[in-house]
């Protein structure tokens, strides 16, 4: 049923083409997208359904199908965490491999072919695409093309410093790539320490969960009389509301578990192509 009306709502609103010029990008980010609100949809109804079956309260389908909808985000939330974690390692793993390699390569480009095969995984295959990019494209251009399939500030950094090394803009690379390099990686060893630090209210939050959860379970299952206050008018009010805190309180907890990133501020083509941008960006 969830899936029938999805699938009206997007023959109903189109779906956007593809082929865009501006985002090559998009149409994998559109499926991704997709696809995560079918799956989330489908446990949604499932949910819904199989709840109000099991306790013939409407009010109970209700809630644990905004609870399916909202659990891939909540239970995500980590692994989002560690992800992020993991590409701003990699990137600082690779902008010191592009400086270790530099010296002893015969320029910038080879030292970009040089790291494209042992990049961390993290970040491999856009730099990969970027080593493919350099050699049959100004390399200004395949900078802002990698800024823009890693999305991160500090890419835009590292794109930008590799960018004015190139046009002899940097007094020593070496130095500018270190220091780049030393910033991540203590941005990393802060976030790994918070991390360390809400490890305890994560558990506890995941054991109160459970406990409830359960507990609900075997009620419905093995001693339905004990929830009959709840068939009434008042007591399904009651119930919408316990609920509704319910899950309010743990989408609160993974938003309020989620790192903010820092904006990209830095236009890679623009600062690269514009001599006064140069200035102002070394400044």
């Amino acid at each position: 049923m969830g899936s029938g009306v999805f699938t009206a709502l997007i023959g109903w609103r189109g779906i956007p083409s593809p082929i865009t010029r501006l985002l090559p990008v998009q149409p994998s980010l559109l499926h991704r997208s997709v696809v995560s609100f079918v799956f989330r949809l489908a446990i949604a109804s499932t949910g819904l359904v199989v709840a109000t079956v099991l306790t013939g309260w409407l009010v109970a389908g209700l809630i644990v199908g905004i609870a399916g909808f909202s659990a891939p985000t909540v239970l995500g939330a980590k692994g989002n965490r560690d992800r992020e974690i993991d590409r701003m390692t990699a990137l600082a793993t690779w902008v010191e491999m592009v400086r270790d390699t530099i010296s002893a390569a015969s320029g910038l480009t080879e030292s970009l072919k040089a790291t494209a095969a042992t990049a961390p995984a993290a970040v491999r295959t856009p730099v990969r695409h970027l080593a493919a990019r350099a050699e049959r494209e100004p390399l200004p251009d395949a900078l802002a093309k990698f800024a823009r399939d890693v999305d991160h500030a500090i890419a835009d950094t590292v794109a930008v410093t590799l960018g004015l090394a190139a046009a002899k803009q940097v007094g020593s690379l070496q130095e500018s790539l270190t220091e780049l390099a030393e910033n991540t990686r203590q941005e990393v060893s802060m976030r790994l320490r918070i991390e360390a630090s809400r490890a305890r209210q994560y558990t506890s939050a995941r054991f109160i969960a459970g406990v409830v959860i359960v507990f609900s379970i075997c009620m419905v299952g093995l001693s339905r009389s004990y929830l009959t206050p709840f068939d009434s008018v008042t007591g399904q009010f009651v119930l919408a509301v316990i609920g509704g805190l319910f899950i309010f309180s743990v989408i609160a907890l993974g938003r309020m578990s989620r790192f903010n990133n820092p904006p990209r501020i830095l236009d890679v083509r623009q600062i690269l192509s514009n001599p006064n941008t140069v200035s102002e960006f070394q400044q």
